[in-house]
């Protein structure tokens, strides 16, 4: 190739790749995530992209193969804080495991891009009552009923079902992998600790309340809330349970069960179509580590809402997400 043609080549190919490199360079992600459905996709839900730090551009949602969103585009501004877009036509699959990608094309031509895969977080109605296991470890209760949900952590996998009805919320937490560790003093132990909160009508965060669930001294499962304090510095378990509460191990997995009445969080109010916010801590204590569901759903890192302390938890000076996962309530899976 002639010397003038290299000459008039290059500063086109080199604009390409400072292009090209802006704009891969800004895919970065952080800035914003996909919230979890709170209802089945046949439902055609609701889907919110959320933007943890201001951004401007047009904004692009897609789903898992032969799902259909709608709109194509949406614009977001720099105050916005949430996007909607709606499952026009969406399938459920067993695993209830969704891949979405969402793609922001901002003013000065780089892109802001999630990879994400997210789930059904909803809670259907059902009359189901906590009961533990039977001689053999496994589950009595009947969950069919409910939505199931399993995610990775780690080397750790996490399987969540919740289901409602007019007097409690129920949950079944089952964690692989983990060591049961009972109470004893104030030494670590094993524990999941549940956030739970309301949410006003205008999409902000209202009150919010913490439970620990966790195998006491003799190994019987109990369920404890606790005090709203933020403080830093670790404080003793109240001695009052809220509720019957199930901790056990069958084979490779810890299962946790228990059933939080809504009268011990009464800013929750039971009914179909109901959004709140749950999320949870599981304390390793054998890793003296804690697996955050929050970090399965991008949930930002931020010191506004604090996890309670308490003697024996496993935190340390693990940075947290913030309690405050997306939830529902529905009539039905079906």
């Amino acid at each position: 190739m002639p010397l003038e043609r290299h000459m008039k080549f290059f500063p086109s190919f080199a604009a390409f790749f400072a292009a090209f490199f802006l704009c891969l360079t800004a895919i970065t992600g952080a800035e914003l995530r996909i919230a979890n459905l709170t209802l089945s996709p046949e439902q055609k839900p609701n889907i919110e992209v959320v933007f943890e730090a201001p951004c401007d551009g047009v904004v692009r949602l897609a789903g898992p193969e032969g799902w259909r969103i709608v709109p194509e585009t949406v614009t977001v501004t720099p105050d916005q804080k949430r996007l909607v877009f709606t499952v026009a036509q969406g399938k459920p699959n067993e695993k209830n495991s969704y891949p979405f990608v969402v793609e922001v094309q901002q003013p000065d031509g780089s892109i802001l891009q999630q990879n994400q895969e997210i789930h059904v977080t909803t809670a259907p109605n059902s009359n189901l009552g906590v009961a533990g296991p039977d001689d053999q470890g496994a589950v009595i209760g009947n969950w069919d009923h409910a939505i199931p949900c399993s995610v990775p952590a780690g080397d750790n996998q996490i399987h969540i079902r919740t289901v409602w009805n007019r007097r409690q919320l129920c949950l079944l937490l089952g964690v692989d992998n983990l060591r049961l560790v009972p109470a004893e003093n104030d030494l670590p132990f094993t524990a999941v600790q549940i956030a739970l909160g309301s949410v006003r009508s205008d999409k902000t965060a209202g009150e919010l309340y913490q439970f620990l669930l966790f195998a006491g001294e003799t190994g019987a499962g109990r369920l404890v809330s606790l005090p709203d304090n933020h403080k830093d510095s670790p404080r003793h378990l109240p001695n009052v349970d809220v509720s019957k509460a199930f901790v056990w191990k069958q084979e490779n997995t810890v299962w946790f069960e228990t059933a939080i009445p809504f009268a011990a969080i009464p800013a929750i109010r039971p009914g179909e179509g109901r959004e709140l916010t749950l999320s949870f801590l599981i304390h390793d204590a054998a890793q003296k580590d804690v697996l955050d569901w929050g970090r399965t759903c991008l949930l930002p890192v931020e010191d506004v809402e604090k996890w309670f302390r308490w003697k024996g938890d496993s935190i340390g000076d693990t940075p947290l997400t913030v309690p405050r996962s997306e939830w529902g309530l529905c009539s039905s899976k079906f």
